[in-house]
């Protein structure tokens, strides 16, 4: 599971949700999840910002642990 994925349930976001405040395709958003489509940096800032992270960008994207 990704560090975004985990922070977004811990909010009780859905993906749904995420997407639409990030202004990113839910099924892009999906795929960015699972680690199969990459943020690239505006998509994932935007992520990021909608998600209130203020850590580095990469590291909102690397697996959970």
């Amino acid at each position: 599971m990704s560090k975004m994925r985990a922070l977004r349930e811990e909010l009780g976001m859905s993906q749904a949700e995420l997407a639409r405040r990030a202004n990113v395709n839910q099924t892009s958003l999906s795929r960015i999840e699972r680690g199969l489509e990459p943020a690239y940096p505006n998509r994932g800032r935007r992520i990021a910002d909608a998600l209130g992270w203020s850590g580095e960008l990469r590291e909102l994207f690397e697996a959970a642990e």
